[in-house]
């Protein structure tokens, strides 16, 4: 039987790849995580770990469990909480993920109404690209995010809650170039020096279609997985970007940015919210899925986030 107490301790080894380092962490004394590693390892019958003086790294079968073990314990602890439940409210740790330009703009406004509603329920926010929460939701790291544009194939429960449209962002200087257009052609993208996403990314993708459509190189000057760096680049006059309004606008507002619409419309992106089949079937979960939905709703509503909203459709499985 596998003690749940030692994949705590192998995931904080694995973190740290020193055992003293985990043992002080965990509050242990380091033989106490020794014995438990070696437990573990009789358990699997494998070596999870290569010890050195230096510290470990780890064994093929370790690195297997590490991507594993996180996701496991996460399982077990929302299976406790769904197990455990009462009538007393909503209880336990739930794991929420979004991209940048929804954390941003959501995360203000959602914190504090969890906290009114459950006051016991332990939040854990993580800020990352759609790939990455998207094998986050897979994995069962992450109890529901906010991303763009999932696959519709594998089994999730999406909500698709807004369409986020693209715009051509430059320097503040651009701002003449942009009113004269009004609206930005790929065409019109072409000529210009590019600092774009880098390829595994969603809007990279639209790009890299659209370019190909129109038989055009795409031939960015710079790359980069941060909307934050992208920014930067464009209002340090390095080139331009495309990026979603909603990651745009507060730089926009600050006179940092210029930007315009692109004029295909369909150059966007969907904000949906995805969770597990699983997952999805959790009490708490719908209950913040719910909220989520409902603030998203009232920030579009109220010209707070830019979107248009979607049709609000219950959960589905793709």
């Amino acid at each position: 039987m596998l003690d749940p107490d030692l994949l705590v301790v192998f995931c904080r080894v694995a973190e740290t790849l020193n055992f003293s380092r985990a043992a002080a962490h965990l509050g242990l004394a380091q033989p106490v995580v020794t014995r438990k590693i070696r437990r573990l390892e009789e358990i699997l019958g494998v070596s999870l770990f290569l010890r050195s003086n230096r510290g470990c790294t780890l064994t093929p079968e370790g690195k297997l469990l590490a991507s594993k073990a996180a996701g496991v314990l996460l399982q077990l602890t929302h299976l406790k909480e769904e197990v455990g439940k009462s009538a007393r409210g909503v209880t336990g740790t739930i794991a929420i993920g979004m991209t940048v330009a929804a954390g941003t703009l959501l995360a203000p406004h959602l914190m504090p109404a969890i906290a009114a509603q459950w006051p016991e329920l332990r939040v854990e926010l993580y800020e990352a690209v759609s790939r990455h929460l998207l094998n986050g939701v897979l994995n069962r790291e992450l109890s529901v995010a906010l991303l763009y544009d999932p696959p519709t194939d594998l089994g999730l429960h999406i909500q698709p809650l807004l369409m986020d449209r693209l715009y051509l962002a430059g320097p503040p200087e651009a701002s003449a170039k942009f009113a004269a257009l009004s609206r930005a052609s790929v065409h019109d993208i072409a000529q210009l020096p590019l600092v774009l996403p880098v390829r595994s990314q969603i809007i990279r993708e639209l790009m890299e279609d659209a370019f190909a459509e129109e038989s055009l190189p795409l031939k960015p000057r710079y790359e980069t997985n941060s909307p934050t760096m992208l920014k930067a680049m464009v209002s340090q006059r390095l080139g331009y970007t495309v990026l979603t309004m909603g990651s745009l606008e507060q730089d926009v507002a600050d006179g940092k940015i210029a930007a315009i619409p692109l004029s295909d419309p369909g150059m966007s992106l969907t904000l949906t919210l995805v969770s597990s089949a699983d997952y999805g079937q959790l009490r708490v979960v719908q209950l913040v899925a719910d909220l989520i939905s409902s603030l998203v709703r009232q920030l579009v509503e109220s010209h707070q986030w830019p979107g248009t909203p979607q049709l609000m459709l219950s959960r589905s499985r793709a």
